[in-house]
C-alpha cells in the first residue's frame, strides 16, 4: 500500500526534476535531438575510468532508490532496459544529466558535484551497453546537449 508521504515524495521529485528556474517555468523534453547534436551514446562518449567512478558512486547514493542493477524501486524510476531508452531516445543526453544535476540525490541534490553527476552517468550509458571510449564524458550541459541519446545500441563486432 502506498503511503500519503510516498505519493507526496513522488510528486515533489517529478515537479523539481522539470523545473527550469532560468526560465522560470518547467522544462520540456523534445522528442528528437536539439539542431546541433552531433555526436549520438554509440560514439563511445565516456570512458571506462569515469564509468567505474560512476559505479562507485552510484552504488553508495542511487542505489537505494533506483536498485543496485539500476532497475528501481517503487517510486523511482529504473535507470536501465527499455523502458528507460524508451523515455529519453532522441534527447539530448543533457536532458538526463540535467534531471540528475537538479534533483538527485533526492533530498540533497547539490551533494554532489557536476563531475560526480556526469560519472554516474557514464556508468548509466556503461551498464545499458554503451561503447566506451578515449574522451569522459563532461559535465557541461551545454555540451551535453550536443550528444543524443538513442535507445538502439551500436550492433556487436
Amino acid at each position: 500500500m502506498t503511503s500519503w508521504r510516498s505519493i507526496a515524495t513522488a510528486v515533489v521529485v517529478a515537479v523539481v526534476s522539470t523545473w527550469d528556474p532560468p526560465s522560470g517555468g518547467l522544462l520540456t523534453r523534445t522528442a528528437s535531438a536539439s539542431p546541433q547534436a552531433v555526436r549520438t551514446t554509440n560514439d563511445a562518449v565516456f570512458t571506462a575510468e569515469q564509468a567505474k567512478r560512476g559505479e562507485i558512486l552510484y552504488q553508495f547514493v542511487c542505489a537505494t532508490c533506483h536498485g543496485p542493477a539500476l532497475t528501481g524501486i517503487e517510486a523511482a524510476p529504473p535507470l536501465a532496459g527499455t523502458t528507460f531508452g524508451a523515455s529519453w531516445s532522441g534527447a539530448p543526453v543533457s536532458d538526463l544529466f540535467e534531471r540528475i544535476r537538479v534533483s538527485m540525490p533526492q533530498g540533497d541534490p547539490m551533494s554532489l558535484s557536476r563531475a560526480q553527476k556526469a560519472d554516474i552517468l557514464a556508468y548509466v550509458l556503461f551498464r545499458g551497453s554503451y561503447p566506451d571510449g578515449e574522451t569522459e564524458l563532461p559535465s557541461q550541459t551545454e555540451v551535453l546537449r550536443t550528444i543524443s541519446f538513442l535507445a538502439a545500441k551500436p550492433s556487436g563486432p
